[in-house]
């Protein structure tokens, strides 16, 4: 039996790495020599920590959900009255982005040792499964996160340059583990991420619930992983094996609004779930996008918004741009995550999508999937694809359009893409919608004359790798234009 002793030593392997945030709230960052991973106890409890990485405000947790909104044009800081926060990304100036880079020193490395530990310690197969499944599943989101991020999508490389991210596969437990990896191809990411994914699925089953990386997580993260790569029939398959086990949770007209307002939405696939020990309440969504009285989770009536008096929480930085608010047509549901509210004695556009839940303000869990972007995947890749897996991408689009209280229309890829916009603003998909097409990221005329990120010729169109670790790793290419 191969016993791990280690400290997370790994900040030696790229440099005293960036994505300090990723990390901010994880509850533990290394595991003492004492707690050896020797059992399957040992297993899952670091299996726990690489969850933790999910719910860090430099991830899932606040950056990842808010900025792909602020960098394109769904959201924009209220002019005058925002705190200054997240203000150069809203204007995409020199050297911010995302940044992803720590995972390789907590997220990665965690699912590598629990991936080579889970073969080598006793306890039932049936156990090693579950464990080394949701290792698997994880893993591949961060590398699939990760690529999104420094690498261009592989249907549109531009000028040659398909660097992807290094792919390190193997933990980093003492010195002498240490390594220099260069950079992947992309398309040699998204095949990993194919294959951590696929394992996944094989190992796992649906017993575990939406607060874990389950066999319909696995089929759902894979089926836009295959939109994103081009891969249409697939991407169909796997986002109708999805549906068919999570298409009960697609909530009525009547309960859309009501759904944000749960602790655990009620169409999430994967739920990301925030404790009191884990929240970070000055730099969480629900504090960048509203303002509301302290006791607005016991509540959660308008008068809290509209009541310039009470003592708020919360920054209320950002509100929906003009282009965004111009597409909702009339008695279109959705409209309705949407609300006005007092700030400083002006009226503002607040988004409620991320409100204080169940009594208790900034714990309201995160889905990182719902079963809505399942049914418009299905309808853009059969569209895309020509096939009907499932369903038509016509009926899948009606689907979204008849809920949300509109009439049918053609089904084109626009009238799709136009869905997706509206049905997932203010989740983090807008910018990465843009990107995966090769399409130029527009700027809302709010923020002035601001020239859109060209996606052929605009290096911000991918993050910049930290300076730490590329002074350190000498196999590292940095992004065009840094």
């Amino acid at each position: 039996m191969k016993k791990y002793t280690y400290t997370f030593i790994l900040l030696t392997l790229f440099g005293l790495s960036g994505c300090k945030k990723t990390l901010e709230t994880a509850p533990k960052d290394s595991i003492a020599s004492s707690q050896a991973l020797t059992n399957i106890t040992g297993v899952s409890s670091l299996l726990n920590t690489v969850y933790s990485n999910l719910r860090g405000t430099g991830y899932y947790g606040q950056s990842f959900k808010i900025n792909p909104d602020i960098m394109a044009d769904n959201i924009y800081p209220i002019p005058g009255l925002n705190s200054n926060r997240l203000i150069t990304n809203s204007i995409n100036a020199l050297g911010t982005h995302m940044n992803l880079w720590g995972l390789y020193t907590s997220g990665i490395n965690q699912a590598n040792l629990v991936i080579e530990a889970a073969g080598n310690v006793a306890g039932s197969q049936a156990e090693k499964n579950k464990i080394l499944g949701q290792a698997y599943g994880l893993r591949a989101l961060f590398y699939w996160d990760l690529v999104k991020l420094y690498g261009y999508n592989p249907q549109f490389i531009v000028n040659g340059f398909n660097k992807g991210v290094p792919l390190v596969l193997k933990p980093t437990a003492t010195l002498a583990d240490v390594a220099f990896p260069a950079r992947n191809t992309v398309e040699e990411v998204y095949k990993q991420v194919e294959t951590d994914l696929l394992a996944a699925e094989g190992l796992l089953d649906n017993s575990a619930g939406n607060r874990y990386v389950t066999k319909t997580v696995a089929q759902a993260i894979l089926s836009k992983v295959y939109l994103y790569w081009g891969k249409y029939a697939e991407s169909a398959t796997y986002a109708d094996k999805a549906i068919a086990a999570a298409g009960s949770t697609f909530v009525t007209n009547a309960a859309y609004t009501s759904s944000f307002y749960a602790d655990n939405n009620p169409e999430a696939i994967f739920n990301i779930v925030i404790t009191s020990e884990q929240s970070n309440i000055n730099e969480s969504l629900q504090s960048y996008y509203a303002q509301f009285p302290a006791d607005y989770g016991k509540r959660q009536d308008q008068t809290a918004f509209d009541n310039n008096s009470e003592t708020k929480v919360g920054y209320g930085d950002f509100t929906p741009t003009p282009e965004l608010l111009a597409l909702y047509e009339t008695g279109d549901v959705r409209r309705g995550t949407i609300t006005t509210g007092k700030k400083s004695n002006v009226t503002v556009n607040y988004v409620r999508k991320w409100v204080p839940t169940n009594g208790v303000n900034f714990l309201q869990n995160i889905p990182l999937l719902r079963v809505s972007e399942l049914y418009l995947i299905r309808a853009e890749a059969n569209f895309r694809a020509g096939t009907s897996t499932g369903a038509t991408a016509q009926s899948d689009l009606d689907k979204i359009r008849t809920r949300a209280g509109l009439t049918s229309v053609p089904v084109s890829i626009a009238a799709i893409l136009k869905e997706r916009r509206i049905e997932l603003a203010f989740e983090g998909d807008r910018w990465f919608d843009l990107v995966r097409l090769g399409l130029d990221v527009p700027k809302s005329s709010a923020l002035g004359a601001i020239a859109p990120i060209a996606y052929n010729t605009d290096y911000r169109i991918l993050a910049p790798i930290p300076q730490s670790d590329l002074s350190v790793n000498p196999n590292l290419i940095k992004n065009p234009g840094y």
